[in-house]
């Protein structure tokens, strides 16, 4: 039987600009703040412990919108999932709070995180602008 991981994943937003975290480690990589989903926890629940756990952002439910999931079975055999949820909404007092994982908070173009974020985390932000995009010209 797989064992399934619920994960959630915060798109902030501000013009052309996503939130993420510099990882630590030699090499650059970027993430997406979210976390693991907790036993009883919603995704939503989860998303707004885990930011707040790592850089300090209130977030509540009614300024979020659900975006997409996806999902992955990895090489132990579990399945994955990411839940994926936008805010375009301005933040204020943003700061690492999980100095043992992250480096700094930075709001950077979305364009140059892709090449530093993970998979799902770069599909997911391609496709978030891919339909903005879309919706303004």
């Amino acid at each position: 039987m797989l064992n399934k991981i619920d994960k959630s994943r915060l798109i902030a937003v501000k013009k052309d600009k996503i939130l993420v975290l510099e990882k630590i480690g030699v090499k650059k990589k970027y993430s997406l703040a979210g976390g693991v989903k907790k036993k009883n926890e919603t995704d939503y629940q989860s998303l707004i412990r885990e930011t707040f756990e790592e850089i300090g952002l209130k977030l509540k439910k009614k300024d979020l919108t659900y975006f997409l999931s996806r999902k992955n079975t990895n090489k132990e055999r579990q399945e994955i999932y990411k839940h994926y949820f936008i805010i375009i909404k301005p933040l204020k007092n943003i700061e690492v709070l999980e100095l043992h994982k992250f480096k700094k908070v930075l709001w950077i173009p979305w364009y140059d995180a892709l090449e530093y974020l993970d998979k799902d985390d770069r599909s997911a932000i391609t496709l978030y602008f891919d339909q903005f995009r879309k919706q303004i010209n």
